[in-house]
């Protein structure tokens, strides 16, 4: 029976549900004895999108890797327009149209964008690969949905904007109807975060069927059709996204108690530290210049003072020097010209290995991909550089009691959800990947933190957990730079705030006198009046 609604005044008559796409019956998945999925029973809808929603190991990405011929379910069944779709691997689910963008782009570095997106399914004319005509297509998807790609392009070049762009050409230069979307927006900015919303709209009106996994609640809600929860591997609840506000659809993530655990509050200016004016920064960069990284900005006569226990916030569009900061910073790359200081001394020439004993740490936008052993025992990721101090090693023998020990206590720290130790880093969902690199970056009393998207792919509890740990050690003294892509997040972490424009610093403002507005011109390249 069809429902009836009053709008505006009038009546009007619903349509009836569109009939099921996909659908999950009774479906469950374990590793080892961890339940990463239990008896889902779940429908998507032809032509919605579908968002899945959940705390960092909820089972999102192995309910959907199961769809996508990565994993067999244990038991259970899923169905493609009613026939069974136990797809035995990736390539099985592209033929029958269900592409995937996942969390940790697949990407090979050293091919161009192009080849990137025909690789295995180049046209051929004459017994050659035929690249005229893969151009031709590729390029007119590119105009049919508004890409800014250079197709000639080395991929490990290209920003992550664009290596996005190559991973969903990629897809629909297959004709794929069905797209599963593994947070693709996490290190977006506002304004190509609002394009990418754009464009899944643009597909839906095109036919396309999507499932889009996201932590970011107002993504979630300004784009999709129906949302679904899923707690410890278990479906929860399915909401119509008209129906739920976001504040409802947070408790429902986060289960019983979820407010007590955090996760809904903001932070208020009066939680940062305020340094002294009198005592010496801990960090000083005067002048820096340094090499741009790929087809991003370099820096331009940066300037910046960080003292101890400081939070400080860097924001911008992706591609305006934030890697090439990070690597200045870091001591990957030395600055071309300029001094850094670092409680007066200058290190501009020293390497990484110096500026780790001196305290420093980084956190690369990439962590899975930088930081991590994704191969190796979690246990051998989270020792890392430090298999060296005394109380991992004796007589040149580590031990492994007392490594275990550490690592449990600091996974337990960032409440990282892990089957064993012992199990390789590959196993953990993305976001606690994420929260495993930093739990490793911000062991050991560091002095300087640098911090590259930081809440990439966590949930909405685990952000506000990491807020809180970040505020604690700059009590302590440690200070935090931070560079991320969303002001939301920068705004409820950091003390002051500048904005980086084509290598160089717009401005900077106190947490206490944030303006967005300004902010946003500032990104835009437009201002830039305040004075770091």
């Amino acid at each position: 029976m069809q429902d009836v609604r009053t709008l505006a005044g009038g009546r009007f008559s619903a349509p009836e549900p569109a009939a099921s796409l996909i659908a999950f019956k009774d479906v469950s998945k374990r590793f080892g004895s961890f339940w990463a999925n239990r008896g889902v029973t779940l429908d998507i809808r032809k032509g919605e999108i579908h968002a899945l929603v959940g705390e960092n190991g909820a089972g999102k990405s192995t309910l959907m890797k199961m769809l996508y011929g990565h994993f067999r379910p244990d038991s259970g069944r899923i169905t493609l327009s009613g026939r069974p779709a136990h797809f035995r691997s990736p390539a099985e689910a592209q033929c029958a149209g269900i592409g995937m963008v996942h969390q940790q782009l697949l990407i090979f570095p050293r091919l161009t964008a192009l080849e990137n997106i025909i690789a295995g399914a180049e046209p051929s004319r004459w017994g050659m690969v035929d690249r005229k005509a893969a151009r031709e297509k590729v390029m007119e998807l590119t105009r049919l949905f508004g890409f800014d790609l250079r197709l000639d392009v080395r991929a490990g070049d290209a920003p992550y904007a664009h290596r996005q762009q190559i991973e969903l050409l990629r897809i629909l230069y297959r004709d794929a109807k069905i797209l599963i979307l593994d947070e693709p927006t996490s290190l977006l900015a506002l304004p190509e975060v609002e394009r990418f919303l754009d464009l899944l709209r643009d597909l839906r009106s095109r036919g396309c069927t999507m499932v889009f996994i996201s932590h970011r609640l107002p993504e979630v809600l300004a784009v999709a059709d129906r949302i679904s929860v899923l707690r410890t591997g278990r479906l929860t609840a399915t909401f119509d996204a008209r129906d739920i506000t976001k504040e409802r659809l947070a408790r429902c993530i986060m289960g019983p108690g979820g407010e007590g655990r955090g996760g809904v509050r903001d932070s208020a200016p009066s939680e940062f530290h305020a340094p002294p004016d009198r005592v010496a920064p801990l960090l000083v960069c005067e002048r820096v210049c340094a090499e741009a990284v790929g087809h991003e900005s370099g820096l331009e006569d940066f300037n910046l003072s960080l003292s101890e226990g400081e939070i400080f916030g860097m924001g911008g569009v992706v591609g305006n020097g934030q890697s090439a900061l990070a690597r200045t910073m870091a001591g990957i790359a030395p600055p071309a010209a300029g001094k850094i200081l670092f409680r007066g001394r200058d290190i501009s020439s020293t390497a990484l290995e110096e500026r780790l004993r001196e305290g420093f740490r980084w956190l690369p936008a990439n962590a899975q991909e930088d930081a991590l052993l994704m191969d190796h025992p979690l246990w051998w990721s989270l020792l890392l550089g430090r298999e060296r101090q005394p109380r991992f090693q004796r007589f040149g023998w580590l031990r492994c009691r007392e490594i275990l020990a550490c690592a449990a206590e600091e996974l337990k720290t960032h409440t990282v959800a892990y089957g064993s130790l012992h199990a390789p880093v590959w196993a953990l969902s993305g976001g606690n990947q994420q929260k495993a690199a930093l739990a490793r970056t911000l062991a050991d009393s560091p002095s300087l933190v640098v911090l590259e998207q930081p809440g990439k792919g966590l949930d909405i509890a685990a952000q506000e957990r990491l807020r809180r740990i970040v505020k604690a050690l700059s009590r302590e003294g440690v200070a935090f730079l931070v560079l991320s892509y969303d002001l939301e997040e920068l705004i409820a972490m950091c003390g002051r705030i500048g904005v980086l424009y084509r290598g160089r610093l717009m401005g900077v403002m106190e947490n206490s006198r944030v303006e967005r507005e300004t902010l946003g011109r500032w990104m835009l390249g437009l201002g830039g009046t305040e004075a770091p």
